[in-house]
């Protein structure tokens, strides 16, 4: 079971983008009845006796989307969801341009040594912060297929914590 749980937290869903988080768990019911609506939800029906179980959960993930592609090839974003400013800066994330394709980068702000001693501990705004993916400029961002709207999430990743 943690294997599972591992790989579907693995795969990229920001909300409204979820496709490939349905086909993964799709995926791991191999034989078992599924299908979707236009809304995106899945159904799973597994056969048996005795009184039916219902289990609910969210597809989704908090996130952002590209905003603006900087002529320096920085990404501008844009918040969906309650994504809570305080925490953004420095956070590994991953721009969802395609599977497989999918391309890493940083939130970064303007650096500590260059700030004023006003700025230096002020939370930034998600509208002044921006993700460096080691683009050299806008074109090759596009190139790596980055558009304005592409899905950015946090980067995947899982870690056991104890006997847990």
């Amino acid at each position: 079971m943690r294997d599972v749980l591992t790989d579907l937290m693995s795969v990229p869903g920001l909300s409204g983008h979820e496709d490939r988080v349905r086909r993964r768990i799709a995926g791991h019911l191999d034989g078992i009845a599924t299908e979707s609506d236009r809304l995106g939800n899945l159904w799973a029906t597994f056969p048996g006796e005795g009184p039916s179980v219902m289990l609910f959960t969210h597809m989704d993930q908090l996130g952002f989307i590209v905003r603006k592609i900087e002529a320096d090839g920085f990404l501008r974003l844009e918040r969906l969801g309650g994504v809570p400013e305080r925490a953004l800066a420095s956070q590994e994330v991953t721009v969802c341009v395609d599977e497989g394709r999918d391309v890493d980068g940083i939130i970064a702000n303007k650096s500590h040594h260059a700030t004023s001693p006003d700025e230096k501990y002020i939370v930034v705004r998600v509208a002044d912060l921006y993700v460096d993916c080691g683009f050299e400029n806008r074109d090759e961002a596009e190139a790596a297929g980055v558009r304005i709207g592409s899905p950015v999430v946090y980067a995947p990743g899982s870690f056991a914590m104890g006997a847990h």
